[in-house]
């Protein structure tokens, strides 16, 4: 009886030895092979150049973390069907063959982030892994993820793309993802969110976009993200967020949205009324325009703070537009985002106005020769200032009607947009339409040499003596 029980321990620890033992049991050499709790191969921190080839078909998980690997073959982990966490971070991946992890249809984890030179993923690379649930890509070095790379992964929760250098992401990326729950895309390069290209999203928590180059947020971008309780997209380039963008986010409990440069004008207003209604946690909102709120908190300012407008320096307006069918002449602004709302636009897009072919208008005689060259004209015609109607007829721009010739007109766009303007942001401002100085002394160099010649003008100008005539 004693001889049995000390020849079972013996037999015992052999078993244990030789399940510890480096290279027994098919284990690779240097490598760490252990069952318990589950059949699992070590190799990191190793100085491996290579995958390993005698990993045992049987194991669960693989470790080979932290050395110097540069290619993973399809044939690496072809035989290891019970696979269900893989670990390949913190190497010199720069290349995964197709099909490199096909047949994983256990697969539950797989790690190859922190691989700077892996810069290209194949539209396949993840094909079938149907129940993998955390996915690590951050810190490859990626600018760009091929159209359905996460076809498929139906099962997944987890996915980090954070520090990588992805400019955009095509519509649909995620579509098949109706289960992830932790999105982290911080501290990349995108800049625009598109309406769709979180599309699919339906049970997200959790979307980190914060440390990116975000300007502008597209109205239904968040449609899908009913169930979202943490939204950061603080370090951004966002000047507007509508609240019609964040209407959808009924479940948002963590918002950051500091360290952009927010415009506290009327285009505000439907965001800081979303403000009312948000009952989560939010940091401040710091308005860096206009001068007067800087740095104040958006969602704290009283509506008379948004109900002027600035005039943002990106917009940029010419006096010779084209005309348009109707008779208007269009600007040639470039607003943010889908144009500049009615109540913001600047003074000096109401000055769109030019002469027409032929008899220039009546005000531009006084300050300029006349000549038949259209050219000329139309260099004369830039260093005219012309007169702004009375806007308080009929609420629109009272239109020129000498018989000098058609004037262009306002659009009505723009004459509407007048009366929405503070008074302080035009005070001091010459109408586009205003008398000029340089009439009044015509008018008197005309009255003083009318006598002499003009018998002799309706002879030598024909009609247009007539014009000069009601002018002087």
């Amino acid at each position: 009886m004693k001889t049995t029980v000390v020849e079972g321990g013996r037999l015992l620890f052999l078993v244990l030895w030789l399940n510890l033992l480096p290279g027994a049991a098919g284990c690779p050499a240097t490598c760490i092979c252990y069952s318990e709790p589950r059949p699992t191969v070590a190799c990191q921190q190793l100085g491996l150049f290579s995958i390993p080839t005698e990993i045992p078909t049987r194991s669960q998980r693989i470790f080979l973390q932290s050395n110097k690997l540069t290619v993973v073959k399809s044939t690496s982990f072809s035989s290891c069907h019970n696979l269900t966490v893989l670990w390949l971070y913190s190497n010199n991946i720069s290349h995964i063959e197709s099909g490199a992890f096909f047949g994983l249809e256990r697969l539950e984890q797989l790690d190859i982030g922190d691989n700077n030179n892996l810069r290209i993923i194949s539209p396949t690379a993840f094909r079938g892994l149907s129940k993998l649930h955390t996915l690590h890509l951050h810190r490859c070095g990626l600018s760009d993820l091929p159209v359905g790379v996460f076809r498929g992964l139906f099962s997944l929760q987890y996915l980090y793309l954070q520090d990588n250098n992805l400019l955009t992401l095509h519509d649909d990326t995620f579509l098949d993802l109706a289960n992830l729950t932790y999105l982290f895309l911080h501290n990349n390069k995108i800049k625009m969110v598109s309406d769709n290209m979180l599309r699919g999203l339906v049970s997200l928590d959790r979307l980190l976009l914060h440390q990116n180059k975000v300007t502008f947020v597209q109205q239904r971008a968040f449609h899908d993200l009913g169930k979202l309780t943490t939204l950061f997209l603080f370090y951004n380039n966002l000047t507007i967020l509508t609240g019609e963008t964040m209407d959808p986010l009924v479940s948002l409990q963590y918002l950051r949205l500091n360290g952009n440069q927010w415009i506290c004008d009327c285009r505000a207003r439907t965001l800081w009324e979303w403000f009312k209604r948000f009952k989560g946690s939010s940091s401040e909102l710091e308005c860096y325009v206009p001068a007067n709120l800087a740095g104040k908190d958006l969602a704290r300012l009283k509506t008379t703070d948004l109900e002027g407008c600035i005039d943002p320096p990106q917009v940029q307006t010419s006096i010779f537009s084209t005309k348009t069918r109707s008779g208007k002449f269009q600007s040639t602004e470039s607003p943010l985002h889908g144009g500049t709302p009615r109540c913001c636009l600047p003074d000096n897009d109401k000055s769109s106005i030019i002469s027409s072919k032929g008899l220039p208008d009546a005000s531009s005689y006084n300050s300029r020769q006349i000549t038949n060259n259209p050219l000329k004209e139309k260099e004369n015609i830039s260093k005219t200032k012309f007169l702004e109607g009375d806007p308080s007829k009929n609420g629109t721009h009272n239109k020129q009607s000498l018989n000098d010739g058609p004037v262009g007109t306002f659009s009505n766009n723009l004459d509407q947009s007048m009366g929405k303007l503070k008074p302080e942001l035009i005070d001091g401002l010459e109408p586009s339409t205003a008398p000029s100085r340089k009439k009044k002394k015509c008018t008197k160099k005309c009255l003083k040499n009318q006598g002499s010649t003009a018998r002799a003008l309706p002879l030598l100008l024909g009609p247009m003596f007539w014009v000069l005539l009601a002018i002087c």
